[in-house]
């Protein structure tokens, strides 16, 4: 038997199951994947058929009767069939062979009755009525007159149509399916039946107009599992990763299969896929198109998990070696440009361009080599301090990349801290979390001073114990722990000075879980049009003014 599967024709034998059928296709364990039945049983329950003509197309919805049953087997067989004749009463496309029974009979129509005539009273030229107006007659088919349903939209195009005009299409209208005639699954010993379609993924070919929003979209998707978070009649969403700064992009009237990330106000950074047709909004930049797995994105149910495959996929070389990033650009099309250390074991601290889509087949990437020895190595403390610890990650860039970089602020020989460039404004709603403990701040701890100090934001590492004063130099209140380094602190502050970028990585207990690499939004979903606080803009190397220094250690 045949399946469609991913949009291909495949055979497989009777009784398949659906792991079987799968296998070397693009799908994540446990993700939705979509199955429908065949066309021909969806049109068994569909009463609308759309009539497509030269000047455009209008909808007949049929009834129960069995002249509609005689409609549905026939549809198939009317393309190519004209418009033979036109008047105030009626418009006939025909003819055509059935085996109708005639009839003298006189009948009443209604205006836009649709029903079945037979030329001469011969079921031998067969044709297919419109009435234009409410009358009555005897057009020759017994059984309530041959009547079987009745043109309900695109009724102005009836007279525009000309005598001649082909009938170049009917097809069933399918609005939704119900769940017998498409469903989801995450269970592979369902058995296939022939001429079913499987979808086991989304395929997203992205938009290169919108290149930080494709970013973000790209951070989301990361190993191409994505939830759906949130789910409207207009459109499936996923809300894991919204505090961000985007910027506006390319704006387009949102069509049914579109992928858009909100660029501004509340819900900045979500990842919509629409199931309807939206109108333009410049708070929305478009990102993506749907090109396999609508069905899947159409269904998912709130909670659920699918699988989802960009096209480009993220082409990120940070935290490579050399030698690896090499081989990953080379298969994604690129040419590679070592800066830095060139060594082959060098680690990969910087890319440039960072976006994916500014990069194009052919074009040079830069990879800035370190010593693996030269990063920091941080472990996080997302149990006692789970927003410190996200603030860290994304004033580091760890929140979007597997090497992050600190900047310097104030350091000097002999000084029992070393302070990094935070952000005030982000710190303004730092809310105190875990402290350092009475016996004081250790060796290698990572704080961040909160916002109830004039320095809120600034993010420091301790360089000696104190059982006063924490890593950024204020008392216990004002201190945020963030986790410890735990790698060779004499080494990291070697010629170490002001403005230096220090490159930072997580590193993780073993068995611990990872730490929130997105920000989830809490409580319910905002309106799409509302409006919402901003974070900072990427950061640049490059000087910045000293804040000035509160009383602290």
């Amino acid at each position: 038997m045949w399946i469609r599967l991913n949009g291909r024709d495949v055979e497989v034998a009777e009784g398949t199951t659906l792991g079987d059928a799968i296998k070397g296709e693009p799908y994540l364990e446990g993700t939705q994947i979509a199955l429908t039945r065949p066309a021909s049983s969806i049109q068994k329950g569909t009463s609308e058929f759309e009539v497509s003509t030269p000047r455009g197309s209008f909808v007949i919805r049929i009834d129960g009767s069995e002249h509609a049953r005689r409609f549905r087997e026939l549809a198939p067989q009317l393309a190519g069939t004209t418009l033979r004749w036109k008047s105030s009463k009626v418009m006939a496309y025909g003819s055509f062979p059935t085996d109708l029974e005639v009839s003298r009979d006189r009948h009443e129509y209604s205006r836009y009755d649709c029903f079945f005539t037979l030329g001469g009273f011969d079921n031998n030229s067969t044709y297919i009525m419109i009435s234009r107006l409410d009358q009555s007659g005897a057009y020759g088919v017994a059984g309530n007159g041959g009547k079987f349903g009745k043109v309900t939209r695109g009724r102005f195009l009836l007279d525009r149509l000309r005598e001649g005009d082909p009938i170049l299409d009917i097809r069933p209208v399918v609005l939704e399916l119900s769940e017998t005639d498409a469903f989801l699954t995450t269970d592979l010993s369902t058995v296939l039946e022939d001429g079913m379609a499987v979808d086991t993924h989304v395929s997203v070919d992205l938009d290169r107009s919108s290149p930080i929003g494709c970013e973000q979209f790209l951070v989301v998707v990361g190993d191409g599992r994505l939830r759906i978070t949130d789910r409207t009649e207009t459109y499936s969403a996923n809300s894991q990763r919204m505090d961000v700064t985007l910027v506006p992009e390319n704006a387009t009237v949102r069509e049914v299969g579109d992928v858009t990330v909100r660029n501004s106000g509340t819900g900045t950074g979500r990842i919509y896929f629409y199931r309807e047709r939206r109108q333009l909004s410049p708070n929305h930049s478009h990102v993506g198109k749907v090109t396999n797995g609508l069905g899947i994105v159409r269904m998912a149910h709130q909670g659920s998990e699918v699988t989802v495959v960009p096209n480009p996929s993220r082409i990120m070389s940070i935290g490579m070696t050399q030698a690896e990033a090499g081989e990953f650009l080379a298969a994604a099309g690129m040419v590679q440009k070592r800066t830095g250390l060139k060594d082959d074991d060098a680690i990969v601290a910087e890319q440039e361009p960072e976006l994916t889509m500014e990069m194009r087949p052919g074009s040079e990437v830069e990879t800035l080599g370190i010593r693996r020895d030269q990063v920091v190595l941080w472990e996080a403390d997302d149990e006692g301090s789970p927003v410190t610890s996200h603030y860290v990650r994304k004033m580091t860039g760890l929140d979007h990349k597997p090497i992050g970089t600190m900047k310097v602020h104030f350091t000097f020989e002999g000084m029992p801290m070393i302070t990094f460039v935070g952000n005030p404004s982000e710190a303004a709603v730092l809310l105190p979390e875990k402290s350092f403990s009475e016996e004081g701040s250790f060796r290698g701890q990572l704080a961040v001073t909160n916002m109830s100090r004039p320095n809120r934001g600034s993010i420091g590492i301790r360089l000696e114990d104190s059982e006063e004063f924490g890593p950024t130099g204020e008392e216990a209140y004002g201190t945020n722990v963030a986790g410890r380094i735990v790698s060779d602190l004499e080494l990291m502050m070697k010629d170490i000075k002001d403005g230096d970028i220090i490159y930072i990585k997580e590193s993780r207990r073993p068995g611990a879980a990872p730490g929130p690499v997105a920000h989830e939004a809490q409580g319910p979903v905002e309106a799409p049009a509302a409006e919402g606080e901003e974070a900072e803009p990427p950061r640049k190397k490059g000087g910045r003014p000293r804040a000035k220094r509160s009383k602290q250690e």
